[in-house]
């Protein structure tokens, strides 16, 4: 959907274009020639750059406009000028010429605290960031423009900077980050916000809803959409042919809407009316929706036959613009859909598979070049990172962090084209294989989005403060440098301690783990393992009871104290707060029993990928000794981790 967005973003600017445009422009041409090179100039090229938007002499009047507020020196006709310049260059798609112009932007913004215009042009900047799929730039300018609307306490920036957050963690499919930012984007609307913003958040939060089914929100979001429009069309009711794809959008998904809530009668008037408003100017996109639409009606009402034709429509429509891959694979697993339904088993089953190949290469892309992006933006910074003492270490820790997640990312690969490889072409079994292959790509998802996070937080910390260290021109005192330091020193350390964490689960999943075996006193390892965990972090009370005094086990002593200290000051050994932990031991029968209660492994407070992963690894490293593992964050007592391992002794 990667030109929804821009359709979204540009469409209300059009649609104040009158539909007579062509006569305002030949009749302000003509005025135009006549007058001096004053303000008056101005005002006028201020008027006619808009009506010729789908003109190809827009960028020859922009120009005009823009060289006449040099040569009078006007900030705000230059601003103006730039900014429809940048228009005609996102349309082009032309990255660099929309960056420069941005630049352009902000000291003019600043000085004239012209915001609002400055932050549509950065979205629109983002917005090709997005459509090159450079997502991790797009998130990190997202981010920053955010902070500096958040700064100016700029309601605008800030719905902008949302908007694009929603857009590019829709590509990269985030749909939890998706939905809130586009609901902190619609909280500001009691906010003083122009009404085109507000209905490009209301059509953003449309798809969102359509796509999660949820339709309690979706017929919410289309009631101001549609009260917002209704609103704009009394103000300016000769402008009604201008709102045309406004209003085809709105039925589409109140079409949509009714289907969903099967009341299919509500649904075709819907439908219907939607064809009134579809003409030759109509954006492809909608028309591609619009038969989408038809085709999700037919197959509700079981008319197979229609609902087939409309899909291979939309597929049809979809070849004339560049709907991005993923929405043309989910065109096509609905099509199968159908098909499958209609007991076309063989015909189904090829589509299934193309439509999850292509999900599955687009996915493996998208985080390769994430990560390529991420390797960039601190490549960027080599040179500063060489004057620190730490260099090395942060250069082996990202490469390693990186590399890991590609492997990974192929282990995730194989192992789902296996599956479907195994199907066969009857009905139940292809059913089976459409949730198997489901289940496995939301997982892989959920994976790559998590560790990207993971990785990127601390990333950030070490790279920020060896900047910091690195640059000789900032002064800083050893006390500070000291303080820096260790705070690179603990990011590193979480990045290493993630990397061992993803080995170690990597290696007990393969069945690779080697173990080096010992007969041990278990009473003594417990004792061991309180005392370095209170030396790692001295903020830590912990009470360890045993009703037993001794007791020689066969294990692998260092895995088994590993664990035990992970229970104790996992996820994070630095944390400030006073905590009493209770450690107790006792045999029941042929089994040793432990118990550590008030544990932060288990505490939601600090639940995350890092604690999520410890867990797998203490689980599966029980697991081999035929012992068991339970987290309870619950607890009566606290949030407490149970785990059992064999009373069988050493001999």
């Amino acid at each position: 959907m990667k030109r929804i967005l821009f359709i979204l973003a540009v469409a209300l600017q059009c649609a104040f274009v009158s539909a007579t445009h062509s006569t305002v422009a030949d009749s302000l041409l003509n005025e135009l020639r006549a007058l001096p090179h004053d303000s008056t100039r101005l005002k006028l090229l201020e008027k006619l750059v808009p009506t010729e938007q789908n003109s190809p002499h827009y960028i020859e009047y922009a120009k005009e406009m823009f060289e006449e507020a040099q040569f009078q020196k006007s900030d705000k006709y230059r601003a103006s000028g730039s900014y429809y310049k940048l228009l005609y260059y996102y349309n082009q798609n032309e990255a660099d010429s929309v960056s420069k112009l941005v630049n352009y932007l902000l000291p003019i913004a600043e000085r004239m605290q012209y915001w609002q215009m400055y932050f549509n042009a950065q979205k629109l900047l983002i917005y090709t960031y997005i459509y090159k799929e450079k997502y991790e730039y797009a998130i990190n300018e997202a981010l920053k423009m955010q902070e500096k609307a958040e700064t100016l306490n700029n309601a605008g920036g800030r719905v902008a900077a949302y908007l694009c957050l929603a857009n590019a963690y829709h590509e990269t499919n985030r749909k939890q980050e998706e939905g809130e930012v586009l609901q902190k984007a619609h909280e500001l609307f009691s906010a003083p916000i122009h009404s085109s913003i507000q209905i490009n958040v209301l059509g953003q939060l449309i798809l969102y809803s359509n796509n999660q089914n949820d339709y309690k929100s979706l017929k919410t979001y289309l009631d101001q959409n549609t009260r917002l429009i209704d609103g704009l069309l009394k103000q300016a009711p000769d402008m009604y042919e201008s709102y045309f794809n406004l209003l085809l959008f709105s039925e589409i998904f109140h079409t949509c809407y009714y289907i969903g809530i099967e009341k299919t009668d509500s649904a075709k008037i819907h439908m219907e009316k939607a064809q009134k408003y579809i003409t030759p100017q109509s954006y492809l996109p909608y028309i591609a929706m619009y038969y989408n639409a038809h085709s999700e009606y037919y197959r509700y009402i079981k008319d197979y036959k229609n609902a087939l034709s409309y899909a291979d429509s939309v597929l049809m429509k979809m070849q004339e613009f560049d709907p991005g891959q993923i929405d043309y694979a989910k065109q096509l697993a609905r099509k199968a859909d159908i098909l499958q339904e209609m007991g076309r088993h063989q015909e189904a089953l090829p589509l299934y598979e193309k439509s999850n190949h292509i999900q599955d290469s687009l996915t493996v892309a998208i985080s390769a070049k994430q990560l390529e992006e991420i390797k960039d933006m601190y490549h960027l910074n080599q040179l500063v990172w060489e004057q620190g003492k730490l260099r090395s270490r942060v250069q082996v820790t990202i490469l390693l962090s990186l590399s890991i997640i590609l492997i990974l990312c192929i282990a995730y690969m194989l192992r789902i084209n296996r599956i479907r490889k195994a199907l066969k072409i009857s009905e139940k079994e292809t059913q089976k294989a459409t949730r198997q292959t489901e289940e496995a790509n939301e997982m892989k998802n959920r994976f790559l989005s998590n560790m990207s996070h993971a990785i990127r937080v601390p990333l950030n910390g070490v790279l920020g403060f060896s900047q910091i260290i690195a640059n000789n021109e900032i002064e800083m005192d050893e006390p500070t440098r000291k303080e820096y330091s260790g705070i690179i020193q603990q990011n590193t350390e979480q990045l290493m301690r993630l990397v061992n964490n993803v080995l170690d689960l990597s290696r007990l999943e393969a069945g690779m783990m080697k173990f080096q075996m010992s007969d041990y006193d278990i009473v003594q390892l417990c004792k061991d393992a309180v005392g370095m965990a209170q030396m790692q972090n001295p903020t830590l009370h912990t009470h360890f009871h045993s009703n037993i005094d001794e007791y020689i086990i066969h294990t692998d002593t260092n895995r088994i104290m590993q664990l035990i200290v992970s229970l104790l000051i996992c996820p994070l050994a630095s944390f400030k707060e006073e905590r009493d932990l209770q450690f107790t031991l006792d045999k029941n029968g042929e089994i040793l029993c432990f118990k550590v209660t008030n544990c932060p492994l288990a505490d939601l407070k600090y639940a995350n990928q890092d604690s999520a992963l410890r867990n797998d690894v203490n689980h599966l490293l029980l697991k081999h000794f035929s012992g068991t593992y339970q987290v309870i964050p619950d607890s009566k007592e606290g949030p407490t981790i149970l785990f059992t391992y064999p009373a069988a002794q050493a001999e």
